[in-house]
């Protein structure tokens, strides 16, 4: 699975990276902000969007989701390091394939990439 990962903490997409890349998937380089989501994600069709909901830029990830899947179809799977409920609610009216909290382990990620 193609799979974009949009985190603006450069450790953490590096991580992600890895741990997609050693189980077996096919990842474009990281994007730090939405603008730039929404730019790689319209240009290259990914499978999926691993998608932080607080980016570095003005845009911030469930924008960026909402416009992505408004003109690619992929699943989409937010991440989060906050429990706000109505950040929560905002992003599940996206009706994305998932929502995991962080820190976020290649377990929890398994169930979406299949």
């Amino acid at each position: 699975m193609r799979i974009l990962i949009v985190e603006d903490e450069a450790l953490s997409a590096m991580l992600l990276e890895r741990q997609l890349k050693s189980a077996g998937h096919e990842t474009l380089k990281p994007v730090a902000t939405g603008e730039d989501a929404v730019r790689v994600a319209c240009a290259e069709k990914p499978a999926m969007v691993l998608m932080d909901i607080r980016l570095a830029g003005e845009m911030d990830g469930i924008e960026a989701a909402r416009q992505i899947l408004s003109r690619v179809s992929c699943k989409l799977v937010f991440t989060s390091g906050y429990q706000e409920n109505d950040i929560y609610e905002r992003a599940m009216a996206l009706k994305p394939s998932g929502y995991i909290l962080k820190p976020i382990f290649l377990d929890a990620l398994l169930e979406y990439l299949s």
